[in-house]
């Protein structure tokens, strides 16, 4: 494609919105995302018989979450998402602070990047979590 051409017809992506995650327990993940991450209920409701919430931060990143208690349990079978990864201001406390919430780290205590480190563990609903200390992982640094 002509570069011009391709410059018009870009779609510019100025920043990311949210992530939208089918739950459980609405209550029991609006709980994690408070008192994990410190996120906040901006709004919540009742769409087509299904429980929602939208959950932010002071980032401006935001989760929304649509509860199916009947699919508890069953397994993805399509291509998915593999995990949700947050960038946090003070990383050398993250590990302390997740033990103190009762989160397990399956993979240890932290991973080692060339230019980063990160954590890994599950939300309560088994979704991937990763916390890093840096965007992108360090490589724009």
């Amino acid at each position: 494609m002509n570069s011009i051409v391709q410059q018009i017809n870009t779609i510019k992506v100025t920043r990311f919105d949210h992530i939208q995650m089918e739950v459980s327990n609405l209550e029991e993940s609006i709980r994690f995302y408070e008192d994990v991450f410190g996120f906040k209920k901006k709004e919540a409701g009742l769409r087509r018989m299904v429980r929602w919430v939208i959950m932010g931060n002071e980032s401006k990143l935001y989760l929304c979450m649509h509860e199916y208690a009947d699919r508890a349990g069953i397994e993805n079978t399509g291509l998915e998402i593999t995990h949700v990864g947050f960038i946090v201001e003070d990383f050398s406390s993250v590990v302390q602070k997740l033990k103190v919430h009762g989160v397990t780290l399956p993979d240890g205590e932290m991973i080692q990047y060339h230019s980063s480190r990160s954590v890994y563990f599950l939300d309560p609903n088994g979704y991937k979590i990763e916390i890093s200390e840096f965007d992108g992982g360090g490589i724009d640094s």
